[in-house]
């Protein structure tokens, strides 16, 4: 590691640890409600206080470092879904692209995963089952897994990824808001590494995450594509035996 990452990273820590100090000692947060997200189109960044956004008036959101956690557990999903989300690791030299489709409808999510290859690795959750296969064809393999999201079995973080870091871990949180979206974006540090995360407040799900080691290189990265609200169909979660998965 060179003598400049050291400093920059150092430099990162003391930022970051301002931000923490800052946040639990400027004040006591207050209650909030939402304002509007800003208009498609416009400039990429967070709300400024005022009387008015878009015609409606609002009291300014406040997150901290405190709240953040309670305030992201308040969240749901979309009852149905279906969108992209595509997660690259970095190393010296190299990096390895990994895209998950993923379809919601109730209690079953279907996820199709591609690593450059042609077939692709179809799971489908049910409450305590999954069903695993490759492209269409037989047979396919039933196991059982534990009551986690499936985006979080697929290795993608959530809001509840974030929800139950220790406390400490979170360094700095705020209110987000990008064209057509409102977001929560948290800072953290987990083992060796700062994270990133921003989680849309319209759909609880994750816009972006990424990590960065000590030495300021990007290590891991998700980002998705916006979703598809609408009904998956039966299609997505039918077997390749013909069975339709039920919840």
């Amino acid at each position: 590691m060179t003598l400049l990452s050291v400093a920059a990273a150092a430099l990162l820590s003391v930022v970051l640890m301002g931000s923490v100090w800052f946040a639990y000692f400027t004040g006591k947060s207050e209650p909030f409600t939402l304002p509007p997200p800003l208009p498609s189109g416009s400039a990429f960044g967070t709300s400024a206080p005022g009387p008015a956004v878009n015609g409606a008036s609002y009291t300014p959101l406040i997150v901290d470092a405190r709240n953040i956690q309670a305030l992201l557990a308040t969240i749901e999903r979309p009852e149905a879904y279906r969108r992209t989300v595509e997660c690259v690791s970095y190393w010296p030299g190299g990096e390895d692209s990994v895209t998950h489709d993923f379809a919601r409808r109730g209690g079953l999510t279907r996820v199709e995963t591609r690593r450059g290859e042609p077939l692709a690795q179809n799971r489908v959750y049910t409450p305590g089952l999954a069903y695993l296969w490759t492209g269409g064809a037989m047979p396919y393999h039933r196991v059982s897994h534990e009551d986690e999201a499936a985006e979080e079995l697929s290795g993608i973080p959530t809001w509840e990824t974030v929800a139950a870091l220790p406390p400490e871990s979170v360094l700095f949180a705020e209110y987000l808001s990008l064209p057509g979206e409102r977001c929560l974006r948290v800072l953290t540090v987990e083992a060796v590494y700062f994270g990133e995360y921003i989680v849309s407040l319209e759909t609880g799900l994750l816009v972006r995450a990424a990590f960065t080691g000590a030495d300021g290189e990007l290590a891991y990265e998700c980002t998705a594509l916006p979703p598809d609200l609408g009904d998956p169909g039966n299609e997505r979660f039918t077997l390749p035996d013909g069975r339709l998965c039920e919840e």
